[in-house]
């Protein structure tokens, strides 16, 4: 079935998608659901950041590992130039850390709703970019 080999691969693939998964667990659905709680309506004051605001980053440098992972994978799989696939390796990442972490910052000090969800977009985006790249790796044979 297609659709279950883009979620899960096949062979030595599931292992590294269930890894994937649970990282993604771990550093972003935990920490949206943790910072989801604290969100203030409209017009509210947000509460004074703690220290442990810091842990909101993990969103992001969860998802810029798994991307620096499946960006790896899928560059040993293209058949261009080297300094193209170290680009693509370096790049992916980097630009999911630009995107995502004044998001995380955001929600971190405003704890806004629109804070949140533009986190779950941006986060929901970069899991199917990063599926999409394992699915383009496994099928290029």
């Amino acid at each position: 079935m297609p659709i279950l080999r883009f979620f899960f691969g096949h062979g030595w693939w599931i292992l590294w998608h269930v890894s994937f998964y649970l990282i993604l667990l771990i550093s972003v659905v935990m920490i949206l659901a943790i910072f989801g709680q604290e969100l203030k309506r409209a017009g509210e004051t947000p509460d004074t950041p703690s220290p442990g605001s810091f842990m909101v980053f993990m969103i992001g440098v969860g998802l810029a590992f798994v991307t620096l992972v499946d960006a790896s994978i899928f560059a040993a799989k293209l058949q261009t130039a080297w300094y193209w696939r170290a680009a693509l390796i370096i790049g992916l990442p980097l630009i999911v850390c630009v995107v995502s972490f004044p998001l995380n910052m955001a929600l971190a000090t405003r704890q806004s709703y629109p804070a949140f969800w533009a986190n779950v977009v941006v986060s929901a985006s970069a899991i199917v970019g990063n599926l999409w790249l394992l699915w383009a790796a496994n099928s290029s044979k």
